[in-house]
């Protein structure tokens, strides 16, 4: 159970605050390191991931 004082409701949802940034996130966007939420941004600078697929161009459908 997270403790109570470090959740919010600041993104119309409860959730925790992240715990590098402390800005508010929903419980199915914060990543968990040592029983700490995080946000994305934070998550990659703490552990050093990074995405491990490049994007690639798909044809076909276009939205322009």
């Amino acid at each position: 159970m997270p403790d109570p004082s470090k959740l919010t409701t600041a993104s119309g949802q409860l959730g925790p605050k992240c715990a590098g940034c402390d800005c508010a996130l929903i419980f199915a966007e914060a990543l968990v390191i040592d029983d700490r939420y995080h946000c994305h941004a934070c998550y990659e600078s703490i552990s050093g991931s990074s995405s491990s697929s490049e994007p690639k161009e798909v044809g076909g459908l276009r939205l322009e």
